[in-house]
C-alpha cells in the first residue's frame, strides 16, 4: 500500500455524504504510521490464518474516519452514533454498496500493536478481521483527551 492511501485512510477528505466532519475533530501528529501499522497488522493476521490480504477502500475509510470524529468531538466510545447511525447506514452515507460491512472499534491504547493483538483476542473482532468473504478495508484515527479513537471498517461491496 503506498504511504498517500495510508494517508487517506486517515483523512479521506473529511467528507461523508458530502457532508464536511465536524472541525474540531483532529488525529494524532503520527496518524499515517499508526494506519500503516494497523493495515499491516490486519494483513499479517489474514495470511496468519489462511485468508487473502484487504485491500485499501476511500468510501470505507471515509466511514471509518466520520464515526471517529463522531465519538471524539461527542465524548462516547459504541458502534451506534450519536444520531443513531449504524455502520452499515454510515458506509451506505459514504457511498459504499455494502453486501458485508463490520466494524471494530478501540479506545485509548496509545500503540497499533495493542489494538491488533486485542481484536484478535475477542472472538466478535476475530471474527470481522478474518472474515472471509470481506475484501476491503478503512480506518479512521482520532485524537480524544484519553487516548485515540481507533475504528476499523471492513466490507465487501455489492
Amino acid at each position: 500500500m503506498t504511504r498517500f492511501g495510508i494517508f487517506a485512510i486517515a483523512f479521506a477528505t473529511m467528507m461523508v455524504g458530502g457532508k464536511a466532519i465536524a472541525s474540531d475533530c483532529s488525529a494524532p501528529a503520527n496518524a499515517t504510521a499508526l494506519a500503516t501499522e494497523i493495515a499491516a497488522g490486519v494483513n499479517a493476521s489474514r495470511r496468519a490464518n489462511g485468508q487473502s490480504p484487504l485491500q485499501f477502500n476511500a468510501r470505507l475509510g471515509r466511514a471509518a474516519m466520520a464515526h471517529a470524529c463522531d465519538m471524539q468531538v461527542n465524548s462516547f466510545f459504541d458502534h451506534r452514533g450519536s444520531d443513531g447511525s449504524s455502520s452499515q447506514v454510515r458506509v451506505q452515507k459514504a457511498g459504499y454498496n455494502d453486501c458485508i460491512v463490520a466494524e471494530n472499534l478501540a479506545w485509548g491504547y496509545p500503540r497499533a500493536a495493542q489494538i491488533v493483538s486485542g481484536w484478535m483476542n475477542s472472538p466478535g473482532h476475530r471474527r470481522n478481521m478474518l472474515h472471509p468473504r470481506i475484501q476491503e478495508f478503512g480506518i479512521g484515527i482520532t485524537q480524544g483527551p484519553k487516548g485515540p479513537y481507533w475504528v476499523l471498517v471492513v466490507g465487501k461491496s455489492c
